[in-house]
């Protein structure tokens, strides 16, 4: 909850203590001028929000019973009548309100631990040698927004860049899950700690590179926090949108929804074709970053770009992108996958993956690895009704068995990179959506548990593992820095464990 909100909030409780016992018309009077004031400096410095909506009713309704106090032609009986029904009324007001502001917070997005300032700056990319394989009715350019964080140089005279940059974002976002378009419209007041139009540190020659990919359904913004606090650092970070993958994608001539997409890909696995399509954006991203690095397009980041040391990270299927890369490209040098199922194998021995870290949810996902079983069941361990689901949605009992086994060889080989790597962890109290900043976006652990983000640690704790964890490693493999290791963060977090694999 905002300064001001919080300050609206306990002027209107006072009031309504106030109007419980008798007062003088001076007293209704000031009370009412006193919250219209209050109402006022938080709708210029913090900006309206609709969870705010019944403290501004009470507002509204003690205006209104102030004026009719001060009126003499109302009779005693009746101002006694609507007084009843004022202080009812605004009683209930004032808990859903303090509810739904505490509920969904304008939350801070924690600062970055670096020392660099964080600047920012959008590009719009078209792939004029791919046709997008989600528009099979028509032919296209692959088309894709990335949005860069880097060292920056300070400047106190620009603004903090907003955190959703645009409303019609928020809205895509909230419908994608299953709620009202208006559900998030606070993330429209959230500021980042980032800023468009710095120019580029010139502390060191060229900095690393990391391509960050978000996961089905999200967007590169709710990976914000984690992206500053590398790029303070000392990291360029290129976070990529991936259209019809992502929510929503803004481009500078059109919004595009993920409900625009028309390809069915006509598999009950299609999340083996989409990692592969976003990483083939990724290795794209690569290709435009060599051009933009030799200054054959007109940016800030000419010669600034250290494409000798490129990390992949990515959430969810984002994570399951760098593992792709890991595996497949031999430019990236270090990947790290937060909470994501794979869908390929390495073709020859895992020693000629990248170095390679997986943070799991200890939901589910830790134990499945651990075990070296898919999220599938069996089809002999399935009920009779999860068996006739699964025959409708793979086509026979074969196709699901085939698709089981080769879950099952993805995960085993998983285990192997994993064992060369050592690098599995979990954070205990840990779920899906907790290793990026969508766990900051409610601020009520049952009403999270209702949308679906589980487990008992706090989301911004989680949040501050995850961060410490991925520059740790990333320091280790793109700068050979092994100043913190990733053993004395198991040391200072209780919460993060490394997982054996037996």
């Amino acid at each position: 909850m905002r300064m001001f909100e919080a300050v609206l909030i306990l002027v209107n409780i006072v009031s309504l203590f106030l109007s419980v016992r008798k007062q003088s018309k001076t007293v209704w009077i000031g009370a009412a001028g006193v919250n219209l004031f209050v109402l006022l400096i938080h709708a210029i410095f913090e900006g309206i929000r609709y969870q705010m909506t019944f403290s501004y009713m009470f507002v509204l309704l003690l205006t209104l019973l102030a004026l009719i106090k001060t009126n003499q032609r109302f009779e005693t009986k009746n101002i006694k009548v609507l007084k009843v029904i004022g202080i009812s009324l605004s009683f209930v007001l004032l808990v859903f309100t303090s509810f739904l502001a505490y509920a969904l917070p304008v939350f801070t997005l924690p600062e970055p631990t670096g020392s660099y300032s964080v600047g920012l700056q959008y590009f719009h990319l078209m792939d004029q040698n791919r046709m997008d394989p989600f528009l099979d009715k028509e032919m296209k350019p692959r088309e894709l927004m990335v949005k860069v964080y880097y060292p920056a140089k300070q400047d106190d005279s620009k603004r903090f860049s907003q955190y959703f940059h645009s409303p019609e974002l928020v809205e895509l976002f909230a419908v994608f899950y299953n709620m009202p378009d208006f559900a998030f419209d606070h993330l429209n007041l959230v500021m980042t700690n980032s800023k468009e139009g710095l120019q580029i540190s010139d502390r060191e020659q060229s900095y690393p590179v990391i391509l960050f990919s978000h996961g089905a359904g999200t967007t590169m913004e709710v990976q914000t926090s984690q992206s500053e606090d590398l790029g303070s650092h000392g990291y360029i970070v290129v976070a990529i949108d991936h259209t019809y993958v992502s929510a929503g994608t803004i481009f500078p001539d059109r919004i595009v929804s993920h409900k625009e997409a028309t390809t069915d890909f006509n598999t009950a696995e299609p999340a083996e074709i989409i990692t592969q399509i976003m990483a083939d954006d990724a290795t794209f991203v690569m290709e435009e970053l060599g051009d933009i690095n030799e200054g054959k397009l007109n940016t800030i980041f000419s010669g600034k770009l250290n494409l000798d040391q490129i990390g992949a990270i990515g959430h969810s299927v984002g994570g399951a992108v760098a593992y792709n890369l890991a595996v497949q490209d031999s430019r990236i040098k270090a990947a790290l996958d937060l909470d994501g199922i794979v869908f390929v194998s390495p073709q020859g021995d895992a020693n000629d993956v990248a170095p390679f870290l997986m943070l799991a949810n200890d939901k589910f996902h830790i134990q499945a690895i651990q075990s070296r079983k898919p999220l599938l069941k069996k089809y002999e361990e399935m009920d009779e009704i999860e068996q006739k689901i699964a025959v409708e949605i793979y086509g026979s009992e074969e196709a699901y068995d085939e698709a089981y086994n080769k879950a099952q060889h993805n995960v085993v080989r998983l285990t192997e990179v994993l064992e060369t790597s050592g690098n599995l962890f979990t954070i205990q109290g840990s779920d899906h959506m907790k290793f990026i900043d969508a766990g900051l976006f409610v601020g009520v652990s049952q009403l999270r548990e209702l949308i679906g983000i589980g487990g008992k640690t706090d989301p911004a704790r989680c949040l501050e593992i995850t961060k410490a964890l991925t520059l740790a490693f990333f320091d280790q493999h793109l700068k050979g820095d092994n100043q913190i290791s990733l053993e004395s963060l198991v040391q200072k977090y209780a919460e993060l464990k490394r997982v054996a694999l037996k």
